[in-house]
């Protein structure tokens, strides 16, 4: 599987990615329905994650980063987008992720698909 989209590299440092994270997501939505994005998490260190957002179908415009993921292996987590913190808590108390793949909906629900390092 290949996933195409715009990338940058947040802080781990006092979970502040969610916030900022967040609004990266935010700043995306202005230009593409939330239904349409979806997200990817990979390439952590202790300070700081690579996330990229693209489309679901096709090339987000000023797409800067192609990254090759594996077809198979993924684990399926669904939940409230509210409970975000506590959903990756839990999955995080079985070890460390490789990838995790984000989406959401308009009515405040969320998949997580992850494969563990």
């Amino acid at each position: 599987m290949i996933f195409t989209g715009i990338s940058k590299t947040f802080s781990l440092e006092n979970e502040d990615q969610y916030n900022t994270i967040g609004a990266f997501w935010d700043e995306l939505m202005k230009v593409y329905e939330l239904s349409n994005l979806r997200g990817l998490g990979y390439n952590w260190t202790a300070d700081t994650i690579e996330y990229v957002i693209g489309l679901k179908d096709g090339i987000i415009d000023g797409a800067n980063c192609t990254v090759e993921l594996p077809d198979e292996g993924w684990i399926d987590c669904k939940g409230k987008t509210a409970d975000l913190q506590e959903i990756y808590r839990k999955i995080y108390e079985d070890g460390s992720l490789k990838y995790e793949i984000e989406t959401f909906t308009e009515d405040g629900n969320c998949e997580i698909l992850y494969i563990r390092s």
